[in-house]
């Protein structure tokens, strides 16, 4: 079942990430990104109280600081509603990969395979350099570490870097980077300034000509 959150309380913890309403009611806002496509249609339903509030699918708050972020560093309404539509691509990816039903039939996928590469040995068809204790735990090795967070971001045109917030990075984190589009003339990327629970940097060794995407995600 889908975690949700109330409306006070998704309002009250966007604007602690910086998100800003301007100077009307926050709830027009939400009405606004809602009518054009940027969030989902709230839902209503009790609280502890009995009463009956709006409540937001939870993972509509990191909606709302990607779509305030996009706006602060000049992105149009067509780029930032483009973008949205990549990283809920992106997000359904990761959740299909995250999922348990996934988890499991990846492990006993790799448990048949290990299983079956011990019976041809067994049986001399194959020849393993390595001893049956070895080989099982270098597969399980070869298991990928769990995704603790992942997003996508830009490097705006004539720029050649970019500092990504992200709150969930530590120093022993392993950051990982996939550019979606050319970032020509540039030829190569790297990461840099990786601020412990604050964020870190994407640096292109030239200007980008255009605004060029990224996907990233962020591995214990």
């Amino acid at each position: 079942m889908e975690e949700l959150i109330e409306l006070e309380n998704l309002i009250e913890e966007a604007k602690k990430r910086g998100v800003d309403f301007g100077k009307g009611d926050p709830y027009n806002r939400l009405r606004y990104y809602t009518k054009i496509g940027w969030l989902p249609h709230m839902t209503r339903k009790k609280d502890s109280d009995g009463d009956i509030s709006g409540h937001y699918p939870i993972w509509v708050l990191e909606r709302l600081v990607e779509i305030e972020k996009l706006k602060s560093e000049g992105a149009s309404n067509d780029f930032i509603e483009k973008k949205l539509k990549i990283t809920s691509k992106w997000h359904n990816v990761l959740d299909f990969l995250k999922s348990k039903e996934t988890r499991n039939q990846a492990l006993t996928t790799l448990i048949v395979f290990v299983v079956g590469l011990i019976l041809l040995s067994e049986l001399g068809v194959i020849k393993l350099g390595q001893s049956k204790s070895q080989l099982i735990e270098q597969q399980i090795n070869q298991i990928p570490n769990q995704i603790i967070s992942s997003g996508t971001s830009f490097i705006p045109r004539g720029q050649r870097k970019v500092y990504v917030k992200e709150e969930n990075v530590t120093s022993t984190s392993k950051i990982y980077v996939t550019f979606t589009q050319d970032y020509a003339p540039a030829v190569r990327y790297w990461t840099e300034s990786i601020n412990e629970f604050d964020g870190f940097g994407v640096v292109l060794d030239a200007p980008s000509a255009t605004n060029v995407e990224f996907n990233w995600w962020i591995s214990n």
